[in-house]
């Protein structure tokens, strides 16, 4: 008898443990959806926020690269590739840049947002433009470049700032 009682009382145990679990995994979904429901754009302002660190990286790379170009000679200039080096890092900072202003232009039409944070993805959006057209505007120049002393010229004289 004591081993069917002992039995009996196991089974009773995990039953309720399951349930529990069961209780349990049910609440975690619920609160998910909760905070994802009445947080949404959280969503948008991350994405944002990811593009902006990409640009930020880009440009790091590309000031590195700017730096370096500068304190070299015009040989060293040509047998370390840096102009294809400097058009490709131009290409990449503009794309970054191209998808932050994507990004923030559908955050200023975001309805949930607040009036403050639609102006002041606006004023980004702007800031970030201007540094899109900048960049557009190197990169077309730096591949009509005719030599690579004009091609250096150029690269040293990129500003990045925005």
């Amino acid at each position: 008898m004591t081993i069917l009682g002992d039995t009996a009382r196991n089974v009773d145990v995990n039953m309720r443990g399951a349930a529990m679990r069961r209780i349990f995994k049910i609440s975690l979904l619920v609160g998910a959806c909760s905070v994802i429901l009445l947080c949404p754009r959280s969503g948008l302002a991350q994405a944002c926020q990811d593009d902006e660190m990409m640009v930020n990286e880009n440009k790091k790379t590309l000031t590195e690269l700017v730096d370096t170009i500068k304190k070299e000679s015009l040989g060293d200039f040509q047998k370390a590739y840096h102009r294809n080096s400097c058009q490709n890092k131009l290409t990449f900072f503009y794309t970054s840049v191209s998808g932050l202003v994507s990004c923030l232009d559908k955050a200023t039409q975001d309805t949930t947002a607040t009036k403050e944070e639609i102006e002041s993805y606006k004023a980004k959006r702007d800031t970030y433009t201007k540094l899109k057209e900048k960049l557009d505007e190197s990169r077309k120049t730096l591949k009509a470049a005719a030599d690579a002393k004009d091609a250096k010229a150029l690269i040293e004289k990129i500003e990045l700032a925005h």
